[in-house]
């Protein structure tokens, strides 16, 4: 797989999709001018203001002073594409730095401050996504640093687990591109790893069942390379097998949930089932 060099610092063309500059004035300037002006500050000027408070925030550690320097900012259509200046410039920062950016992005989104919505989270991962085929040539494990913020994000219910799966889905420079290539695979099998890790199976097995995706179409068609994702293709399906039946019966997290199949079995088809089991579970596993 090979992408194009690019330096992760170069993202400033998110910008006009969020915000155009003002235009030149001519003549003289009335202070209804002076106010407009100032609450339409030009790209690089915003630019520049949101890294330099990301940059001061990872020296202080002070979310109040972040917040004040948005507000300074003057600009929500560009809080999308400054979600994902700071994320991107996080990829080739240290796990600490990445930590606080993602708790800051949390408390951000909270009531209590409430000064990114979810609509703004939502198009700034889009952004974020957009630019991670570029983004792994100078961080190769964007796409694993990404999954974990998502992750967090999802478990704080910032953003739902099935609309970060839909953007993931749909990612890329064009739509899709990124199941292409591979890293969606990557990405949503780091957010699955995570999940199961901080809360255990059931709630990653309840958080799935929300989902109109098969974790399969995340796969790059036709690969026989192993992903991220192929433990966790591997390990969501549940094999049963009714009373009665000679036949097995293979049930996704969502299925599983609803259904009261009777499991008990004598000692000898037991044994049979759980060898079958795992011969399928490795299979899956190898695929």
């Amino acid at each position: 797989m090979t992408y194009e060099n690019r330096d992760i610092r170069n993202i400033d063309r998110n910008f006009d999709r969020s915000l155009a500059s003002p235009p030149t004035q001519s003549g003289p300037i009335t202070s209804m001018q002076n106010i407009s002006s100032e609450k339409a500050l030009p790209e690089e000027r915003l630019h520049d203001m949101s890294m330099a408070a990301i940059k001061e925030f990872y020296s202080a550690n002070d979310e109040n002073e972040v917040a004040l320097c948005i507000k300074e900012l003057k600009a929500p259509s560009f809080y999308p594409s400054m979600i994902s200046i700071w994320i991107t410039d996080s990829f080739e920062r240290r796990d600490m730095e990445r930590d606080l950016l993602t708790k800051l992005l949390i408390n951000l989104a909270k009531p209590r401050d409430g000064m990114l919505s979810q609509d703004q989270f939502i198009k700034g991962f889009e952004y974020v996504l957009a630019d991670l085929e570029d983004a792994v040539n100078d961080a190769p494990r964007a796409a694993e640093f990404l999954g974990c913020i998502f992750a967090k994000v999802i478990l704080e219910e910032i953003v739902s687990f099935s609309e970060i799966e839909r953007l993931i889905y749909e990612g890329g420079e064009e739509q899709g591109r990124l199941v292409e290539i591979g890293l969606a695979a990557e990405v949503l099998g780091t957010i699955l790893e995570m999940i199961k890790s901080e809360k255990g199976d059931s709630v990653l097995s309840e958080i799935q069942s929300s989902s109109n995706l098969r974790l399969e179409n995340f796969r790059p068609p036709s690969s026989n390379k192993s992903w991220r994702i192929d433990k966790q293709i591997g390990s969501s399906f549940k094999l049963t097998l009714k009373d009665g039946e000679d036949k097995i019966h293979i049930l996704s997290p969502s299925q599983e949930a609803r259904s009261n199949v009777n499991h008990s079995k004598d000692g000898e088809d037991k044994a049979n089932f759980s060898s079958l089991v795992n011969c399928v579970i490795s299979f899956a596993s190898s695929e």
